[in-house]
């Protein structure tokens, strides 16, 4: 291992981020308090996780393979819960209803994968997998939260009108998902059109760099990108069918 090699991409990497810090403190654009803590965060967990999976490699315990994931998909459920900003809604109101939506839908695909033999549960390839869906589904919903928030400022009359003609929350929250699901999955249909042609997914790099033929890797990126769509359209629409009918839609006021 050679340190200087490491020590050096460690110092360019926060070179990046302290430029991006930088601009954005002297511009007043407001997420430099975040980037900071995330910054170091985010390097100690990919260190942290790195030493995890190569333990559970060595003591190949499916059982132990399976609480990592239901913890990365907590984190995940409670990062997604601190970025849904809608006032009429607590942290703590918005997190089960997280957890259960990403739970459903990305153990469901998990478990249709084991099923057909797609992948195994050996954690060094259950665990980045599982990663894969779990963080669509957390970005979908922080996505998600923030148009919804957009719509029910922008389109308060509208929402109002319905109520006043006697609309039930259903038919609220279905032009609501209509709305913002366009919007929500917006990213992953940008890399469905530009897979291949603009950029080479990482996991078809990986499979062609480890010998597999090039229909087995094209095969398998395009499933990881299907996976990755189902994820982040049915995620938000889960979440929030469990939230409008657990809690109701409350109309976000202008602060």
């Amino acid at each position: 291992m050679d340190i200087n090699r490491l020590l050096t991409k460690v110092f360019l990497s926060y070179s990046l981020i302290l430029s991006v810090v930088l601009f954005d403190f002297k511009n007043r654009i407001g997420v430099w308090k975040e980037l900071l803590p995330v910054s170091v965060s985010s390097f100690l967990q990919l260190l942290f996780i790195g030493f995890v999976i190569l333990y559970l490699i060595k003591l190949s315990q499916v059982w132990l393979t399976l609480v990592v994931v239901l913890v990365m998909a907590f984190n995940a459920a409670f990062i997604a819960s601190k970025r849904f900003n809608l006032k009429a809604y607590s942290q703590r109101e918005v997190l089960p209803f997280a957890f259960a939506s990403i739970g459903l839908v990305n153990f469901f695909l998990l478990t249709l994968y084991v099923a057909f033999g797609i992948i195994s549960l050996r954690a060094e390839m259950f665990i980045p997998f599982a990663g894969l869906l779990l963080a669509a589904g957390m970005r979908s919903i922080s996505l998600f939260s923030q148009y919804v928030r957009d719509l029910l400022l922008k389109e308060r009359d509208i929402l109002e009108n319905f109520y006043a003609l006697g609309a039930p929350d259903s038919v609220v929250r279905d032009y609501l998902l209509k709305r913002a699901i366009p919007l929500t999955t917006v990213v992953i249909r940008d890399m469905l059109k530009a897979a291949g042609i603009v950029h080479i997914p990482g996991v078809m790099v990986g499979l062609l760099m480890a010998g597999t033929p090039p229909i087995t890797a094209a095969v398998m990126q395009f499933l990881v990108l299907a996976s990755m769509l189902f994820s982040m359209f049915f995620t938000p629409v889960v979440f929030f069918y469990l939230l409008a009918t657990f809690t109701g839609i409350y109309l976000e006021k202008e602060t």
